[in-house]
């Protein structure tokens, strides 16, 4: 959950370390933290405060094996405590702004750009490490395989899905066709451990208008199948035009990839099921009544 910090106590927490006021903005937030970017001397500069530090390591881990020229990751230059309940990161900001704050014709030119930067991910070499799926700060992974790391979406939660349907939150006569099938479908994905960076394309991904000059919060990121990355924007194509763009380019470019349509229709099934079970969850009823009927129309069209 994102801290409940306004900006004047980040301020102070910022005026306490360096002695002075710095100069400050707010800036674009995600779902967990709260943050806050300024200038000290001439850099600039994010600060972000959440609840846990394991995604900040993460990120300065992922920075450490994977940055390059090509693949620019932000420079983590502190994680430390907030306070006795949140933790701080420092980083370097990178310049640009979110492909989701880009204009459409920025972002039709930006699209081969946004495919090599997908490339460059996958084709990141790993270090020693072990599992599939998501991976911790020293960057090892708990499942045996991307398969299971797949099923737990419906196996890990089974208790919690049950909860859900008992308390008439969500209903278990629509949905647990959708996963009957999207646990079919995981049998017909690869075994493949690549990096993948786990929530690409929309405000994790920075742009100057004329190339990708960032590429942020790797706190998702997994080892698995590249197309995982891809089907995400589809997923939110109706949602986002960064996204529609994207899955456009994507649905030309990689088409021709094995059991390319089976694995993007398993990997939005996994998508719509996951973002179900946390909105469900946070009550947040909006959001949940587009997911719910997002994932039903992808669900028709594996069934058709």
């Amino acid at each position: 959950m994102k801290p409940e910090l306004s900006n004047q106590q980040l301020l102070q927490f910022l005026t306490e370390k360096y002695g002075s006021e710095p100069q400050w903005a707010p800036i674009a937030e995600g779902m967990e933290s709260r943050v806050l970017t300024f200038i000290w001397g001439d850099q600039q500069y994010i600060l972000r405060v959440n609840p846990n530090p394991s995604g900040f390591q993460k990120d300065r881990w992922c920075f450490q094996q994977f940055h390059s020229e090509e693949l620019p990751i932000p420079e983590i230059l502190e994680i430390g405590s907030f306070s006795s309940h949140y933790a701080y990161c420092l980083s370097r900001r990178l310049p640009g702004i979110t492909l989701e704050d880009s204009a459409i014709p920025t972002l039709q030119q930006l699209t081969p750009y946004v495919s090599q930067v997908w490339k460059l991910i996958h084709q990141s070499p790993l270090p020693s490490s072990e599992g599939f799926g998501p991976f911790n700060e020293c960057g090892h992974a708990t499942f045996s395989s991307w398969q299971s790391f797949l099923q737990s979406t419906i196996r890990g939660k089974d208790q919690q899905w049950d909860h859900l349907f008992a308390s008439n939150l969500l209903d278990a006569t629509a949905l647990q066709p959708v996963m009957h099938s999207y646990l079919r479908l995981t049998g017909h994905c690869p075994e493949e451990r690549k990096l993948v960076h786990g929530d690409f394309g929309s405000n994790n991904v920075l742009t100057d208008g004329k190339k990708i000059t960032g590429v942020l919060d790797w706190d998702c990121a997994l080892y698995g199948d590249p197309l995982f990355d891809v089907a995400g924007s589809f997923f939110w194509s109706p949602w986002l035009d960064c996204m529609r763009i994207q899955s456009e380019f994507f649905q030309q470019t990689l088409r021709n990839e094995a059991n390319f349509a089976v694995r993007l229709q398993c990997y939005q099934l996994r998508c719509g099921l996951e973002e179900i079970h946390e909105n469900a969850l946070a009550g947040n009823q909006k959001l949940l009544n587009w997911l719910l009927n997002r994932t039903m129309q992808i669900h028709q069209a594996t069934e058709n």
